[in-house]
């Protein structure tokens, strides 16, 4: 399916390790840097200043930080915009985290250490729903537009 008429996907990454941040950041830079913009934080509290003031689509946070753990950022992500898709990252995960994060809306886990290329995989996956989305939403106001 063709990107050409899609804005670029909005990615955050917050995971509170500097070095895993860059790592994510590194990652989906070369493999995706035409078709995604990147914003990384280490700070969950600048992450949401910024969705604060802009859209992201897709949410990749580390399950467990200090203060805002990923499930309020997923929260959060999901009172701005309930098509954002959020991905976690965890070192250790029980099925009680896993249950509860996909019942508030996460879409996919990614357990620590990281697998690039499954990494790569989940997103790939979810640039195509995005592009799915774009172009139906496209099709739809053109549709209203002309009635």
């Amino acid at each position: 399916m063709s990107t050409s008429a899609v804005r670029k996907l909005n990615v955050v990454i917050v995971d509170d390790d500097p070095s895993m941040k860059r790592l994510l950041m590194q990652v989906l830079s070369n493999r995706f840097e035409d078709r995604v913009n990147l914003w990384g934080f280490t700070d969950p509290h600048e992450a949401q200043q910024w969705m604060d003031q802009n859209c992201c689509d897709l949410l990749i946070s580390d399950i467990e930080m200090p203060n805002i753990d990923g499930m309020g950022m997923l929260i959060f992500a999901k009172r701005r915009n309930s098509w954002t898709q959020v991905i976690f990252l965890t070192g250790h995960s029980s099925w009680d985290r896993v249950t509860e994060a996909i019942e508030n809306g996460a879409s996919d886990f990614l357990l620590k250490p990281l697998d690039k290329d499954e990494l790569v995989k989940l997103v790939d996956q979810e640039l195509e729903r995005f592009v799915r989305w774009q172009t139906a939403l496209r099709g739809n106001r053109k549709v209203a537009a002309a009635n």
